[in-house]
């Protein structure tokens, strides 16, 4: 017989988590609604591991990280966030810490508090079921200067994002447009100064 006890301490009590991707691939994940399992750094022929990460880091895009290594061993940065329930994640799914040793060990610089989901076969978690919300990590303005890399970005990424937010804004969900330097969103930090208080205030008359 399955008692209670057994079940809450199957079901780890992980809190938030963050999935962070490009807005390339985080497009393709929304309209999918499938996070997709992917071989780990020790997969081999013979013991196959896949798995999806998962990070506790809310500032994880600030230290110079790099995800989406598919098309480059140097991979990209981060642009997107999902904001993951991991308590509801982990009534599904087993999530474990993951370190790659070395200079990614806890209390080293590069520790990056990695959690993972894995598995010996390809494996998907459906995202709408754990998702709490998507931030977007990037704003990408028209440059004025004549900057051609600025402009390029502008280019590539500036369509991107604005198909994420029109894609949200379809499907109901919570998206978050900037989150501030401590990883949170922005509009939850800021609080109007005088000047815009007063502003608003003659709006609404």
């Amino acid at each position: 017989m399955i008692k209670l006890k057994d079940i809450l301490k199957e079901a780890k009590q992980v809190g938030i988590i963050y999935h962070y991707t490009t807005f390339e691939s985080g497009l393709k994940v929304l309209k999918s609604n499938q996070l997709k399992s992917d071989h780990t750094a020790e997969s081999t022929n013979a013991k196959p591991v896949f798995g999806i990460s998962f990070t506790r880091d809310k500032r994880f895009n600030t230290a110079n990280r790099a995800v989406d290594f598919t098309n480059s061993s140097f991979g990209k940065t981060p642009q997107l966030r999902f904001t993951i329930d991991g308590n509801r994640l982990s009534n599904k799914f087993k999530v474990q810490p993951y370190s790659q040793g070395g200079r990614f060990d806890k209390g080293k610089k590069d520790f990056e508090s990695e959690e993972r989901v894995t598995s010996n076969k390809l494996f998907t978690i459906t995202l709408s079921n754990y998702l709490i919300s998507i931030d977007l990590l990037f704003e990408y303005k028209k440059p004025e200067d004549g900057d051609w890399n600025a402009e390029f970005d502008y280019e590539e990424y500036a369509p991107l994002r604005a198909e994420i937010i029109q894609f949200a804004k379809d499907k109901n969900l919570p998206i978050n447009l900037i989150v501030n330097k401590n990883g949170d969103p922005w509009p939850d930090k800021v609080k109007d100064s005088l000047i815009q208080k007063i502003l608003n205030w003659f709006k609404r008359k």
